[in-house]
């Protein structure tokens, strides 16, 4: 089944849909930023291809364990690096026992229970990249998630402009509104996670392109040039995976890293409780 939103196909399936990301044309990164590794701007040249309309939600993850019997990174080693109201900036905790059944602990699980329509948080690179692999799919490089994301925009931070909310003072994405991480004001209406259809999409029909949740992508940390690039993969080898978009935890006072410019970047099998990802495939799937 299709249905046209702004003039793009949806492709309904089992789990999210799919948008058709057109071929273009766009610029990536900025020149100028105070962080090095945004820059320097260079022009990047894409073929079609198609990504979820949402995050990977808690419900899709959960059939797919159901169907695999897949074990995730927290599951083996014990713990989520987990994040939450009052603690420090910059702080991480190694929650034990913590997973992407239950991303906050067992004595969070219920103040904070998962919902269905919540994207799946604490799984690592490795646990995602099975997911997308076991139906067919692949986590997007760098440069489709920020040409999705962006969805025909050019050098703003979000995919609508600068600021977080629209005209009307409505917030347009989840992010942590506080002097710090001791309190958060929740203003946005969501302490942590949000539904992956909590906020409005982007031009192209994309939710959560940027807040909520890191978004992995397939590309090994690097660094840009300026050489105008057709399709990159990134670098051939690495340490770190590439995650974009910022998530809840981050605020205009501490890492300030929601948008499309910001690079997070992890080690493959650490899980962390503000992390998702969503899927691509080609045109003909």
């Amino acid at each position: 089944m299709k249905k046209i939103f702004c003039g793009i196909f949806i492709l309904e399936g089992i789990f999210a849909t799919q948008v058709n990301i057109p071929a273009g044309r766009f610029r990536m990164g900025r020149n100028g930023a105070a962080r090095h590794d945004q820059g320097p701007a260079f022009w990047v040249n894409l073929p079609a291809f198609k990504i979820d309309a949402t995050l990977v939600t808690y419900a899709d993850f959960h059939r797919f364990v159901a169907e695999t019997k897949y074990v995730t990174s927290a599951e083996k080693i014990g713990h989520v690096l987990a994040a939450f109201e009052g603690m420090g900036e910059y702080e991480w905790k190694r929650l034990k026992g913590a997973t992407w059944r239950m991303p906050y602990g067992a004595d969070k699980s219920g103040t904070w229970p998962m919902q269905d329509d919540f994207p799946v948080t604490a799984i690592s690179w490795n646990d995602a990249d099975a997911y997308c692999r076991h139906y067919g799919k692949r986590l997007p490089t760098e440069a489709e998630w920020e040409y999705a994301m962006r969805a025909g925009s050019q050098g703003t931070r979000f995919p609508w402009g600068d600021s977080t909310r629209d005209k009307n003072g409505k917030y347009l994405l989840n992010y942590w509104q506080g002097r710090d991480h001791k309190h958060n004001e929740n203003e946005d209406g969501y302490m942590y996670l949000s539904p992956v259809k909590a906020f409005p999409p982007n031009a192209w029909g994309i939710y959560d392109p940027v807040g909520n949740v890191w978004q992995y992508t397939a590309d090994w940390y690097g660094a840009f040039d300026e050489k105008e690039k057709i399709n990159p993969k990134g670098p051939a080898t690495g340490t770190l995976k590439v995650a974009r978009g910022g998530s809840w935890w981050c605020s205009f006072h501490a890492c300030n890293a929601f948008g499309l410019f910001y690079r997070g970047k992890s080690l493959p099998d650490a899980p962390f409780s503000n992390n998702g990802f969503r899927c691509v495939s080609s045109p003909e799937k």
